[in-house]
Parts: C-alpha cells; structure tokens; sequence
C-alpha cells in the first residue's frame, strides 16, 4: 500500500493502537480504585499493595525501549499481535489471582503487553497522520487516554460491588480480543520501517536491573531509613548499573538508543519535563483513593465521582491543546500546563480530615487541567523533533520517561508517606497522622512539579521559530 493510502486510512490504523491505549489506561484506573480494597482482601498494607502498580510500571520500564526498537526491525503488524496477545493473557492471569504474588505476576505479563501499545502508540500516529496534523493525532490519542480514565472509576466501582474486584481484570478480555482481530484485518499493510536493524539487548538489560533496584531501594527507605546499608546497597548497586548503560549508549556498536538523538535540546526539554510531570503527579494520585475511603469514608462506589474529574478534564483539554500547539508552537502551552499542575497539586496540601467534597474535586479538576494542557503540546513536540527513521524508538522513550516518571513517583511517595506515618505515631488520630503525612508528599511533589516551570520557558517554540 503506498503512504498516501496509508494516510487515507490513517483512523483505521488509529483504532487499533486506541483500542490498546484505551484498555492500558481502563486496567489502571480500575485498579487504582480497586486498591483499597485489594489491599484489605489480601489483607497486606499500602506500600505492599504498590507494588501492584509498582511492578507493572517497571515492567514498561524494561521493555518499551526494547519494543520500539524491535517494532521498527519486524514492523507494527507483528508488534501489536504480541502485544495484545500479551495483555489478554496477563489480564486472565490477573481474574484469577488468590494472593497477592500471582496478583503480580499476572500484572507483569500484562504489562509486557501494555508495553507494546506505549512504545508504538506515538509513532504509529506520527507515521500515518501528515505533519500539519500531528498535534491533532496525538491530541486524539491523548483523548484515549482520558477516555480510559473516564471510563475506569465508574465502571470500577460497579463491578467492585457487584462482582469483586478479580472482575476488574476481566474486563479486558473482550476488549483485546477485539483489537487483535482488527490488527489481523488492516495491518498487514503496513511497511517495515527498518528490518535490518539490530536490536542489542544488553543496554536494556543494565538499564532494567538499575531501574528496579533503584525503585526498591525507594520502597525499602519505609521499612528502614534513608541512611540504612540495605537502602544505600540498593542505590550504589543501581548506579552500577546505570552506568553501564550509559557506556554502552556511548558506543556506536553496542546502543540501544544512541546518545545522538539527546543533542537535540527540544527532544531533551521534552523528556525532562514529561519525567518530572509523571514524578510529581504519580504519588499525589495514588494516595488519593485511600484518603477518601480511610480518612472521609467513602465506598468505592462513591470514590469513582471524584476521580472521574482528571480524566475528564484531559478528555476536554488533550484535543484542545493539540489543536492550539499546531497553531502557536508549544512553549506557552507546556509553561501554563505545569503552572496549572504545580496550583492543583499545591491546593491537596489544604486537605484535612474534614475537607469539604467542593473543594477535593477543585483540587482534582486543577490536576487534570493541568495535565491536559501540557501532556499533548509536549508528546507533539517531542514525536515532531525526531527523524521518521527515530520515531518508533522516539515513542518508546517518551513511553519509558512517562512510566519512570510514574514508578519513581508512587514508589517515592509511598515511601514517604510510609516513613511519616512512623514519625507522627502517637501524634494523633488515624485519620490526623494519615493527612500530615500526605501533606509532606504533596510538598515533595509540588518542589518536583514547579522544577519543571522554567524548562518550559527556555524551549525552542518549534512551529514559531522554526
């Protein structure tokens, strides 16, 4: 088929990598939800229930690189099969869990399939919509994000109440199903971008284990203190490593990526400021669904009305921003998006034992505004910075930044938050040293959050200044 057919199908092909990014973004609102009681059936605590989403966030780590890599060498027909095959059959594995290790182990193969959909999702938009409509493409992508969002907390909580929550990993089998028929029927079309690639495993490999183990030694720091041999063990065995990784990088013969493509600076803007954005919004989000049961009492039935507000504020927002960066370039938008992020989540420091439903969703709606407003300019600049041959291991990156940014911020703040709880016992009621606890996250992320405000000043505004 030659491209000009390919853009005529362009939404075709969007379906199919919406459908994977609806079902990635469903199974995690549902599951954010369905913590609490996750927690409570299993009968284990908050900073053991993480790892829940933990493992699956780290799980992307390791394989996304790897998978856009692997996608440009055998092409997005072979790639999404794998991967939808990959989501169903962890999700099944997931429906039946009766602890909390098969729980997880069902979430890592379900990952190895999300990690298809995040590492291809950005680049195949790139390939089959035209330049002047990027924006527009990853604004919709964006929006299946939302929708996923959206669409998770309600549906969450009826199945919670009616079902249990082994139901919420259920769900996705008709979906994928689905998706994998359609990657069947239409992509087979598709070329191969670059099939004498050679994709090096061992780059991926020291990165995996320098990621893992630093999340871990994160996670530990509540069990035993920040200056602990064990933690510090964790983070010097990390940056061994890491820094492995790095020299392999640094050759021509052995990298995965190639340190090349971080020469150019709105790439490097791009990807810093989406790490920082994940970090500080990742732990502010999954303590949420606990306050709300343990501190102000609510079922899971009645939490989804809340949550409901971030994804429906990107579902307004996303395409909006993606329709505006198109016009007017990206420094503006990414500048007020962080501003509005780093408000909402200053805001969550006002929360108490006692605080009004008005203002927990003003809070939320800040958060979701925010992220709307800068998530789309953002991915747009940074897929638009790349060559055509870089864009599928560009995707991979952007997925890879998104989801270190998510397992570095739930396992930092579930540390924290773990550690302040300790340092406040005896200080007051449950629900008092549970709000003082999560105000000193908020402040941490906050910090992390406004980092990122002058990064987006100093940005090339690509479409104005060329």
């Amino acid at each position: 088929m030659a491209f000009s057919d390919i853009q005529a199908h362009r939404y075709r092909f969007f379906s199919v990598a919406a459908i994977g990014t609806f079902m990635a973004t469903l199974d995690g609102s549902i599951l954010n939800i369905a913590l609490p009681t996750i927690a409570d059936k299993l009968q284990v605590n908050i900073d053991q229930v993480a790892w829940v989403a933990l493992a699956y966030s780290l799980t992307l780590v390791s394989l996304i690189m790897v998978y856009g890599a692997w996608a440009q060498k055998r092409g997005y027909y072979f790639s999404y099969r794998i991967g939808y095959v990959l989501f169903v059959t962890g999700s099944v594995i997931c429906s039946i869990a009766g602890n909390l290790e098969i729980l997880i182990a069902g979430r890592i193969i379900q990952s190895s399939g999300t990690a298809m959909f995040a590492a291809l999702g950005p680049g195949l938009v790139s390939d089959v919509f035209p330049g002047e409509e990027r924006g527009k493409g990853i604004g919709m992508m964006v929006m299946m994000v939302a929708a996923g969002f959206t669409v998770g907390p309600p549906l969450g909580g009826l199945l919670l109440s009616i079902f249990g929550w082994h139901s919420i990993f259920l769900i996705n089998v008709p979906i994928g199903i689905v998706g994998l028929t359609l990657v069947f029927r239409w992509f087979r079309v598709l070329p191969i971008q670059a099939p004498e690639r050679e994709v090096r495993l061992m780059g991926a490999i020291l990165l995996s284990l320098g990621l893992v183990i630093g999340v871990f030694g994160l996670n530990i720091i509540s069990d035993y203190s920040p200056t602990d041999w064990r933690v510090l063990s964790c983070f010097a065995i990390a940056m061994v490593f890491l820094f492995g990784f790095f020299v392999l990088e640094s050759r021509p013969s052995t990298a995965l990526i190639g340190f090349q493509i971080f020469r150019n600076s709105q790439f490097v803007v791009s990807v810093s400021t989406m790490l920082l954005s994940f970090v500080s919004m990742a732990g502010i989000l999954i303590l949420v669904p606990f306050y709300l049961e343990h501190v102000m009492g609510m079922e899971p039935s009645q939490i989804w009305r809340f949550l409901i507000v971030i994804p429906i504020a990107l579902l307004v927002m996303s395409p909006l921003a993606g329709k505006w960066s198109d016009k007017i370039g990206f420094r503006l938008l990414t500048t007020l998006g962080m501003l509005i992020a780093a408000v909402g989540i200053y805001m969550f420091s006002n929360l108490e034992v006692n605080s009004s439903n008005w203002y927990i969703l003003l809070c939320l709606l800040g958060l979701g505004l925010g992220s709307g407003t800068f998530n789309t300019p953002n991915s747009s600049a940074l897929m638009g910075s790349v060559s055509v041959q870089q864009r599928a291991i560009t995707s991979g990156i952007m997925a890879t930044t998104r989801n270190i940014g998510m397992s570095v911020g739930v396992a930092l703040s579930t540390a924290l938050f773990t550690y302040f709880q300790q340092q406040y016992a005896g200080m007051g009621t449950q629900d008092e040293i549970f709000v003082m606890s999560y105000h000193k996250v908020i402040y941490v992320s906050v910090v992390i959050a406004a980092i990122g405000i002058p990064i987006c000043l100093i940005r090339a505004n690509r479409l104005a200044d060329g």
